[in-house]
């Protein structure tokens, strides 16, 4: 059976009727006998579990940073691109995925930020979506 829509692809290409496993096992009474479903009842059905899995999946979408908004002077990390070196001995699943922190210098609307280390030399011009805010870390016993 198709988790996705309820039913096998045989039940609504060809209206056939749905395997029952347990027919020959289990004794037959007359409550025990589910009535039949028309094939618009089945594709009903369908489209009811298809539009709430479909519901289901928006609700667990990723939002993004929609509403941190970065000013000159904030602190951020930048996403790495990781690379390979096989003759150093590294590979890119053990490289930080986040590179930083570095101090945003200047804003270039609508979405691209200048970025400088500590020092004061320029970093480069980055877009919003490959900076994340750095959040100081605080002592545990504190």
């Amino acid at each position: 059976m198709n988790d996705y829509t309820g039913f096998t692809p045989v039940e609504l290409l060809y209206q056939a009727k749905k395997p029952n496993l347990f027919e020959g096992v289990l004794t037959k009474s007359p409550k025990n006998v589910p009535t039949p479903e028309t094939i618009g009842e089945k594709v009903r059905k369908a489209y009811t579990r298809m539009r709430k899995k479909a519901r289901d999946r928006q609700e667990r979408r990723k939002t993004g940073n929609k509403t941190w908004e970065p000013k000159v002077g904030d602190k951020v990390l930048v996403r790495a691109q990781p690379t390979s070196d096989a003759v150093v001995g590294v590979t890119a699943k053990f490289i930080r995925p986040y590179e930083g922190p570095y101090i945003i210098s200047r804003v270039i609307p609508p979405s691209t930020y200048e970025l400088s280390t500590t020092d004061g030399t320029v970093r480069g011009e980055f877009n919003k979506k490959s900076l994340k805010p750095y959040q100081e870390e605080t002592p545990a016993n504190a």
